[in-house]
Parts: structure tokens; C-alpha cells; sequence
């Protein structure tokens, strides 16, 4: 998770339950390949710009592959996104750690 971070908005929610659902979200992501970028399931998500290859976001497709929407939904929320500032990586083949 060194590109992202796991929080939201919970006024007004129960935040154990948001963070909790993050976490199940962020985790089945990391056990499907994408189907868009082609990474393995286990990588970070890529996009190829200015003739290299960036970290980004689990893509739309990955996360309806991992059955997001459905852990995320019921929180409010509608899919994992960048956190702000985070900057620009270029993607290498490290593992998603895992979250805890």
C-alpha cells in the first residue's frame, strides 16, 4: 500500500465497518489479475505514459472482477481510488501487501 491509503469520508457511517470494508476490497483486489492492464493478480495496476510505465489505481475492471462494488456499496462507497498527493511511481513487479 505504498501508493495508497485506505480512508474515506465516514461522517455519519460506522467507521470500523467502512475500514473494514476497505480492507476486504483492497485484499480481493489483490487476488485477481486485471483484466484491462494485464498485470498478474498480486501486482499493482499500471498505465503507460510519457513512454513508461506508471502505478495506478486498481483499474474499474479489476475491482467489478473482484466483486468490489458489492463489498463497497453497502458503505457508501463506490470503488478504490487514488489517495491525494500520493505523487507519480513508475510500476515495477513488487507484491501488494496485503491489508491488515
Amino acid at each position: 500500500m505504498e501508493y495508497f491509503t485506505l480512508t474515506a469520508n465516514t461522517v455519519g457511517q460506522d467507521s470500523a465497518a467502512t475500514e473494514a470494508a476497505l480492507r476486504q476490497a483492497w485484499n480481493a483486489c489483490a487476488e485477481v489479475a486485471c483484466p484491462k492492464c494485464h498485470v498478474s493478480a498480486g501486482q499493482y495496476c499500471r498505465d503507460r505514459a510519457r513512454g513508461a510505465w506508471w502505478v495506478t489505481r486498481f483499474h474499474r475492471p479489476r475491482q467489478d472482477a473482484a466483486a468490489v462494488p458489492s463489498v463497497l456499496g453497502p458503505v457508501g462507497i463506490h470503488g478504490l481510488s487514488w489517495a491525494k498527493g500520493t505523487g507519480a511511481f513508475t510500476w515495477d513487479p513488487r507484491r501488494i501487501p496485503a491489508a491488515r
